[in-house]
């Protein structure tokens, strides 16, 4: 929330001068983008390709955030055990023994489900099933910010167009869940 309070008053702090350096550099930060280069473009200091870079700078943030976010929530929030160092959470190492255990799972649950393979006392996810799952939920938000994206071009409206995005992601993660038969995101152990 800080971030974004300091992204709409940076982005007021250049509307009087657009074209200067500070302008052009929070419009294309990926933080402050979002706010900083509409206010370009109505001040007439964009040129067309530069909300396009500005775009596409911002998405590819997003990916890399996601993989970030992604990689410290599966090492670190699901993992039991010790305490974990950042070393350890990025790199991925962590005591033997830890990890998602399978022992306060019944025994029927640990046979009804088929993509999961015994390991001594803790439950393993196959790596095949994994990227699958990956998969899966990449392509359905993707189609869900699609879907976003084309509401607000056909009602001219922004905010039911993220209305319409997060509701197709909150169903299409909620629809997963039920196909996997799984309540969170699949862990895989070395």
């Amino acid at each position: 929330m800080v971030m974004m309070v300091v992204a709409y008053f940076a982005s007021f702090t250049m509307i009087e001068h657009p074209d200067s350096a500070a302008a052009r550099a929070i419009s294309y930060f990926p933080l402050t983008a979002p706010m900083a280069m509409p206010g370009r473009i109505a001040m007439g200091a964009g040129a067309w390709w530069e909300p396009v870079a500005a775009a596409v700078l911002t998405l590819a943030a997003i990916a890399g955030l996601v993989q970030v976010a992604g990689r410290i929530y599966t090492r670190a929030i699901l993992h039991s055990g010790p305490a974990l160092s950042l070393r350890d959470v990025w790199r991925g190492s962590a005591a033997p023994g830890s990890g998602a255990s399978g022992a306060g799972m019944p025994e029927a649950e640990l046979s009804a489900q088929p993509s999961r393979i015994a390991a001594g006392d803790r439950t393993v996810r196959a790596e095949s099933d994994l990227a699958r799952h990956r998969m899966l939920i990449t392509a359905l938000i993707g189609a869900g910010v699609v879907l976003g994206v084309a509401v607000a071009l056909l009602t001219h409206d922004v905010i039911i167009g993220v209305t319409a995005a997060a509701a197709s992601v909150a169903i299409a993660t909620r629809l997963v869940r039920l196909w996997t038969r799984h309540g969170g995101p699949p862990v895989a152990h070395r």
